[in-house]
């Protein structure tokens, strides 16, 4: 019985494998293979539009007059008036009389001069008459032809000659009798006041300063390559006058931020040799609106009525010359050696040398090397590599011509100059 059992038991794991068996030739397991999935990296991009950009230039100045001088006297004497505009700050008209020193001395020398002139010309017509006597009583008694002083031919040069003397020694006298009435040379204002009422003066002696209230110029520092983007006449040679670039000029004074406006007409001609930047200046015509408030159909015009005072420090904006096919795209853009990522048609990075107008901390332009409507790498990898597939993800990028004009505020910072 207990064998039968066991046989019994026996029996059964038998079927029971032979089941498993079969169950396991039939259905064999399915073995999990893990794939090797390769994640392609998502990269932002941003699409190649050429624009036509003006490429403005940002600079720094302070403001000077065009032409300063030492107001100095010419001749010497007590001062007897001084006008009531010729103080620190006060305007004047070219011709107005400033200062008026003593001319007593010089009326007397006038006089004297005056008097010696009618004896020269007295005596010269006296000597006329006697030289005429001469040639007829030679002419009726001589024989022979007669010599220079039987005429009385030295004589008379002679007089003629102090005469002369006497009239420039009248001409010094009244200039020097003119010159006690010290007058404007232009239109300007006076920095400063040297004299007072009744002061004895020497020739030659300062009386102050002033400065011409016409125009006035600012010298604004450039690099080379900026320099490449203004227009300023250079050659005196030039057969066609060069169209001179437009400058905006803005400051904080009297509390706000005023603007004024001028042109670049010259550049100094000399590179600073530590720099290694050029002067250009720029004149801004009537800046303390003295002849646009007198007409308002001026011309010339400055774009604010606030005075632009000598001395304060100005940023300025200068029109620039307008280039074609320029793009605009993220500093992030560009790789060493001037390269840049394109995206091709198969979603892989090709490199490609590009030529670089000009670059700031946030955006570059870029002149060459890039097509309308390619894809160019913006972010997404720490380094890129020739033919790495990507999946290109769009770059949100503010408005191009706004950040062009960000990006040209930025080059004041680079600019820096300390006049």
């Amino acid at each position: 019985m207990k064998t039968r059992h066991q046989l019994f038991i026996a029996l059964l794991i038998a079927i029971a494998g032979g089941l498993a068996a079969f169950a396991i030739v039939k259905s064999p397991p399915q073995t999990s293979q893990q794939e090797n999935i390769i994640k392609v990296p998502a990269v932002q991009v941003v699409e190649v539009k050429p624009e036509r950009l003006r490429m403005d230039v940002h600079s720094q100045g302070r403001v000077m007059a065009q032409t300063e001088i030492d107001l100095i006297t010419g001749v010497s004497g007590n001062i007897i008036k001084i006008s009531p505009a010729f103080v620190s700050g006060g305007f004047f008209r070219k011709g107005d009389l400033l200062v008026s020193i003593d001319p007593a001395e010089h009326d007397l020398r006038v006089a004297q001069a005056q008097a010696r002139v009618m004896e020269a010309q007295y005596q010269l017509t006296r000597e006329e008459a006697e030289a005429e006597q001469a040639r007829d009583e030679w002419q009726h008694l001589g024989q022979g032809d007669p010599s220079p002083l039987s005429l009385r031919i030295p004589q008379l040069r002679e007089k003629r000659a102090k005469l002369a003397a006497e009239q420039e020694e009248l001409k010094n006298a009244k200039l020097l009798r003119q010159r006690t009435e010290i007058r404007a040379p232009f239109n300007g204002r006076v920095r400063s006041k040297e004299v007072g009422m009744g002061q004895y003066l020497s020739s030659g002696a300062v009386l102050g300063r002033i400065y011409s209230s016409d125009l006035v110029e600012v010298r604004l520092p450039l690099s080379m390559q900026e320099l490449a983007f203004v227009d300023f006449p250079d050659l005196p040679h030039r057969t066609h006058p060069t169209k001179m670039a437009k400058v905006v000029l803005t400051a904080n004074y009297q509390g706000e931020q005023q603007t004024w406006t001028g042109h670049i007409v010259r550049s100094e001609g000399i590179v600073d040799q530590e720099t290694g930047m050029t002067m250009i200046v720029a004149q801004i015509p009537d800046p303390f609106s003295l002849t646009t408030s007198k007409s308002k159909s001026s011309k010339t015009k400055v774009s604010s009525s606030v005075s632009l005072p000598m001395g304060l420090f100005v940023e300025a904006i200068i029109e620039g010359r307008w280039l074609d096919d320029l793009v605009i795209l993220p500093a992030s853009v560009l790789l060493k050696n001037n390269l840049v990522a394109i995206i091709d048609q198969k979603n892989q990075l090709r490199f490609r040398t590009v030529e670089v107008l000009r670059r700031q901390r946030d955006q570059v332009i870029i002149s060459a090397g890039l097509n309308a409507g390619e894809r160019v790498f913006v972010s997404g990898l720490h380094h890129p590599i020739e033919g790495t597939q990507v999946t290109p993800v769009e770059f949100v990028q503010e408005d191009s011509k706004l950040a062009h004009e960000a990006m040209i505020k930025e080059e004041s910072v680079s600019t820096q100059f300390t006049p």
